[in-house]
């Protein structure tokens, strides 16, 4: 079995980088393993060309865009692929096309369909490289297409399961933590995650992984790897793995911030249900995504909330005022979601009394909770936020200095990764 390796975009920001990544590939190639290589375009490429295509005037053509912005990814494979041939390894690089990757025709955030990996598949078995475009494949029309944000992590667990491989993310961390050590100073390196608690964080805010990447490798049984680009000592990263029963120890493993959020409340609206209607018609027809949805019947009318970007909670704003839209939204904006994550919670009580009664007992109002089977998510002002992130990390241990409970932030064991 052989090993998929992804290199993100400061991974291969610069030649040196690019050839640094070649001498860590050829080193495994020469030492026998088998290696496929998914890279992401260099470094800021991406903004350029994006900056590009506004000055053109053509920015919202969906279609174009897709092919300028292929052509970032395109551009780091053939340079890698150039770098191992220099050191006598023998590679090919493919486009997204060329690799079989086959989508819908959503252009700009496409869904993979299937992979027809045959030309990969012949690459491998001559003893090259492969060395593959992520973030783009071919509709059934033959137009290229992009696959969204975090698109390359979503190829290289799409070749990953289409070879029987496993797949190592490398990036510009060390490893997954239980929650951004930029916004909690002492966050700590969480060694193995489930994939469903991973997949929990990504779409709660985490933005390590994109969402579509964990779910396939779950769904196919790809074994997954974070770390930090270069580094060979597997132990430093994080492995995204099936749940077992020490994952049930600690019953939180991560927190999620996901920042500039606001919040809409609407009281007094029929029990028909045609108001509540109206509004999420008019989210749709604005392509917004919600979340923390809400309903309360009262005898003075329904009652409804949710929440959404401060961005879209402005569009949302303009439109009602442009529809007449006749119950006016209570606003909260400048708000902080965050989100407790743990597969251990399933089987621990108490856990939201113990988030709420800290955030209490340090004089910091929260607003909207939601909760799933190992989730808790609530709001909280953005001025608030720095210092409610330091009381949940520590009333669960997820930060240095934090009263220690059973740790499950320890590296697998033989046979676990």
């Amino acid at each position: 079995m052989g090993v998929v390796h992804k290199y993100g975009g400061s991974s291969v920001a610069t030649a040196a980088h690019i050839r640094a990544v070649a001498a860590r590939v050829a080193k495994a190639y020469q030492q026998g393993e088998q290696v496929a290589v998914v890279a992401s375009a260099m470094g800021k490429s991406t903004d350029a060309l994006i900056a590009l295509a506004r000055e053109m005037g053509g920015a919202d053509t969906p279609r174009e865009m897709d092919a300028l912005m292929a052509t970032g990814e395109q551009q780091t494979v053939s340079l890698l692929a150039l770098a191992l041939q220099s050191l006598g390894v023998p590679a090919m690089s493919f486009t997204g096309a060329q690799c079989g990757m086959r989508t819908n025709s959503n252009h700009t955030r496409a869904k993979i369909v299937e992979i027809r990996a045959q030309a990969v598949e012949e690459c491998i078995r001559s003893g090259k490289v492969p060395v593959v475009a992520g973030f783009q494949g071919v509709s059934q029309d033959g137009s290229i297409t992009t696959l969204g944000r975090g698109g390359s992590d979503t190829t290289a667990v799409a070749l990953a399961a289409a070879l029987g491989w496993d797949c190592q993310i490398y990036t510009d961390v060390d490893s997954i933590f239980t929650a951004d050590p930029r916004k909690c100073p002492g966050a700590k390196p969480l060694h193995r995650v489930t994939y469903e608690e991973m997949m929990e964080m990504a779409s709660l805010g985490a933005g390590v992984l994109e969402t579509r990447s964990v779910e396939l490798a779950k769904k196919y049984g790809v074994k997954l790897y974070l770390g930090r680009s270069l580094e060979e000592d597997l132990r430093k990263g994080t492995y995204i793995m099936e749940w077992n029963e020490t994952f049930e120890d600690m019953p939180v493993t991560g927190l999620s911030i996901k920042e500039n959020c606001a919040m809409f409340t609407m009281g007094g609206l029929s029990a028909d249900g045609k108001d509540v209607s109206r509004i999420f018609q008019l989210v749709a027809e604005l392509d917004i995504n919600v979340d923390m949805i809400s309903q309360q019947t009262l005898p003075e009318g329904v009652l409804a909330s949710f929440s959404c970007s401060a961005a879209d909670a402005k569009l949302l704003l303009d439109k009602m005022e442009t529809v007449g839209f006749s119950h006016r939204p209570i606003h909260q904006g400048t708000l902080t979601k965050l989100s407790l994550v743990g597969v251990g919670m399933r089987t621990h009580g108490g856990i939201a009394a113990a988030a709420f009664s800290a955030l209490s007992g340090a004089g910091i109002p929260y607003y909207q909770v939601t909760t799933s089977e190992i989730s808790i998510s609530l709001t909280v002002d953005a001025k608030n936020q720095e210092k409610a992130i330091a009381c949940l990390a520590d009333t669960f241990s997820l930060r240095e200095g934090s009263l220690e409970k059973e740790d499950k932030t320890q590296s697998p064991g033989p046979g676990q990764a």
